[in-house]
C-alpha cells in the first residue's frame, strides 16, 4: 500500500483517523491481494464532544447544563468544543486528537463543515433540537416543530387574535425555523388570514431581537395584538419593551414564547409557552451513543 505498518494498523482498528488517500492506498492493496475488507473495530474512548456554537442562547445553555447531568450516570466523560474561530483544519486536528466516541451538534454550523468533517473520520454525529432532515450518517432529536408552531398560532387565533407578530430567526433549508414557519402560515391560512411581511420579523432568537423587534412594531404604527416569538428569550425582550411603552401584557397583547425553559417560569407575567422536551433530547442522544446502536445510521426522532 506505501503506508507505514501503524497507519495500517490505524486503519484497521479505527484508533485514529486515516487519511483519505492513505485510506484508499490500503483498500485497493487489499483489494488486488484478494483479501477480504475486515470489519474495523471502534475502539470506545468514553467521550463526547459537544461543539459549542457560541453562548449567546439560553437553549443552548440549558441544553450542555443537561448533558452535564446526564452523561455522568454513563459513566462517560463530556468536553465542550467551542468552534468559534476555528477552520476546518483545526477543528480535524483536535478531533483527531481527541478521538471522541462521539460528536453531538446543537445546529448546522457556518464555516465548519463539522459533519463532513465527523463523517471523514467515522465519528458518530447526534444533533440535538434542530431539525435537519439533509443530515446524512447522523441521528437528528427534535420536537415536531411544524405541529408545535401550529398549535401555538391555533392557541393564539382561539382568544380571538387575528393580527399576530412572528419572530422568527432565518431558515436555513429545512431546519427547524423553517418548519416553526410551515406550521404558523398553516394555521393562519385555515382561519383565512394572511402570513407575511410584515407581520414576520427575521433574526437571531435573542432578547435584544426580542425587544427590538417589538419596539419597532409598537412605534412604527404596526396594528397588532399578540406576538408569537420563536424563544422564550425573544419573548421577554418583548415583554419588556412592551412595558417600557406604556403596553400592558397580557391586558393590550399576548406573548407566546417557544422552549419553556426555567425563565418562562421567573419572567413576570409568567410566559405562556410551547414546551420543547429538552431533557429527553438529551437523554435518547446520551442513549444512542451509550448503546452503541445504529449511531452510523441516518434516522430521525422526532418528540411530540
Amino acid at each position: 500500500a506505501g503506508v507505514s505498518p501503524a497507519t495500517v494498523s490505524r486503519y484497521f482498528t479505527g484508533a485514529e483517523f486515516v487519511s483519505d488517500s492513505a485510506a484508499a492506498k490500503i483498500s485497493e492493496a487489499m483489494a488486488q491481494n484478494g483479501g477480504a475488507e475486515p470489519h474495523r473495530v471502534r475502539r470506545r474512548s468514553g467521550l463526547l464532544v459537544l461543539a459549542v456554537p457560541h453562548m449567546r442562547l439560553a437553549f443552548y445553555t440549558e441544553l450542555m447544563k443537561l448533558f452535564m447531568e446526564k452523561v455522568s450516570a454513563y459513566g462517560m466523560q463530556l468536553l465542550f468544543f467551542p468552534i468559534c474561530g476555528m477552520d476546518a483544519a483545526q477543528c480535524r486536528t483536535w478531533l483527531g486528537r481527541m478521538k471522541p466516541d462521539g460528536l453531538i451538534l446543537l445546529e448546522e454550523t457556518e464555516g465548519v463543515p463539522l459533519l463532513e468533517i465527523a463523517k471523514e473520520m467515522e465519528i458518530p454525529v447526534v444533533v440535538c433540537g434542530e431539525a435537519l432532515p439533509s443530515v446524512k450518517r447522523a441521528t437528528t432529536v427534535h420536537v415536531n416543530d411544524i405541529s408545535a408552531a401550529y398549535e401555538g398560532t391555533r392557541y393564539l387565533l382561539g382568544l380571538g387574535h387575528r393580527n399576530i407578530v412572528f419572530f422568527s430567526n432565518h431558515a436555513r433549508g429545512i431546519n427547524a425555523s423553517y418548519q416553526r414557519i410551515s406550521g404558523c402560515s398553516m394555521a393562519m391560512q385555515e382561519s383565512g388570514l394572511s402570513f407575511g411581511e410584515p407581520y414576520v420579523r427575521y433574526g437571531e432568537l435573542t432578547y435584544e431581537n426580542g425587544y427590538r423587534f417589538a419596539h419597532e412594531i409598537t412605534t412604527g404604527g404596526l396594528q397588532f395584538s399578540a406576538i408569537f416569538a420563536f424563544s422564550d428569550e425573544m419573548a421577554r425582550g418583548a415583554i419588556n419593551a412592551l412595558l417600557d411603552l406604556g403596553v400592558r401584557v397580557p391586558q393590550d397583547v399576548s406573548v407566546l414564547g417557544f422552549d419553556d425553559l426555567p425563565l418562562a417560569e421567573q419572567t413576570r407575567p409568567r410566559l405562556t409557552t410551547i414546551h420543547q422536551p429538552i431533557d429527553e433530547f438529551v437523554q435518547q442522544a446520551v442513549d444512542i451513543f451509550f448503546n452503541d446502536s445504529g449511531i452510523t445510521k441516518t434516522r430521525e426522532i422526532v418528540l411530540p
